[in-house]
């Protein structure tokens, strides 16, 4: 800065000198407005000079911490920081009668699931025609139940369909956390820029969103096999109070008819 100053005097000094005129030999010239215009655009170019300055040390500073954090991490990666994926364990049992092979397929795989569990459940029958020998204060309860299992096979089925979907796309979310994990714990430099660390981020949030929209349909058919049993307990619960609600407002007329005429038939009887 010192050795700019002094340029600028010395070039301010020689520039105010005498000069020769250009219409007289040895006349004296002197403009201010041009000397005053060269002091203009020196303070100019000083500024400009200490501007320049100032933006070689921000860009300088900037490439400073673009190389700190370019800096790989100093430790090995994958054998510090990779842990083990605990697998999926698939349904298993024991095929004896043949009627559980079909079950465990569908719930490993989500292939042949209703087929499945009707071989592996009790069929429910119908009534047919022998509905109409039922007594006309049974048929809503008779209804109501049959719905109930109706209902508990659906959901069942649906259960089995979900963990079977499940299961069965297990192998390719687990490769694709495992080339992620690969990629987030790679010294490569092209897996570690800006852009890839944002990918890497990216792709890591869509895995979680799958694995909580898959948490939930799992959640979801626990909540509608959950609703079927209550509706059960709520039916049971329900046919027990119209019993009672029965009893106490035909109990006086039931006991009078039962009772009718018992002492004349006691008294009439006789030894054979």
């Amino acid at each position: 800065m010192k050795k700019k100053r002094a340029l600028e005097v010395c070039l301010l000094a020689a520039l105010a000198a005498p000069a020769l005129a250009i219409l007289g030999v040895g006349d004296i010239v002197f403009d201010p407005t041009s000397f005053d215009e060269l002091v203009q655009q020196f303070a100019q170019m000083e500024q400009q000079y200490v501007q320049l300055v100032l933006t070689y040390q921000m860009i300088q500073n900037q490439f400073r911490q673009m190389l700190f954090m370019a800096q790989q991490v100093p430790v090995n990666m994958i054998s510090r920081y990779r842990v083990l994926a605990t697998p999926w364990t698939n349904s298993s049992a024991t095929n004896i009668y043949g009627t559980t092979g079909g079950w465990t397929s569908g719930i490993n795989s989500g292939v042949g699931v209703p087929d499945g569990y009707a071989t592996a459940t009790l069929p429910l029958a119908t009534y047919g025609a022998g509905f109409a020998n039922i007594p006309t204060d049974q048929v809503g309860h008779i209804n109501t139940a049959y719905a109930t299992v109706e209902l508990a096979d659906g959901a069942n089925i649906a259960g089995m369909q979900t963990l079977g979907n499940l299961r069965a796309n297990a192998p390719a979310v687990e490769a694709a956390i495992q080339n992620l994990e690969n990629d987030s714990l790679s010294s490569d430099p092209n897996m570690n820029s800006e852009v890839a660390l944002l990918n890497k981020i990216g792709a890591a949030n869509v895995i979680g969103l799958r694995s909580g929209q898959d948490t939930n349909k799992l959640l979801g058919t626990l909540a509608e096999e959950q609703i079927i049993a209550t509706k059960r307990q709520r039916d049971a619960e329900a046919q027990a109070f119209n019993e009672h609600i029965a009893f106490v407002s035909q109990e006086q007329s039931i006991l009078s008819s039962q009772g009718a005429g018992a002492s004349a038939a006691m008294l009439a009887w006789r030894m054979p």
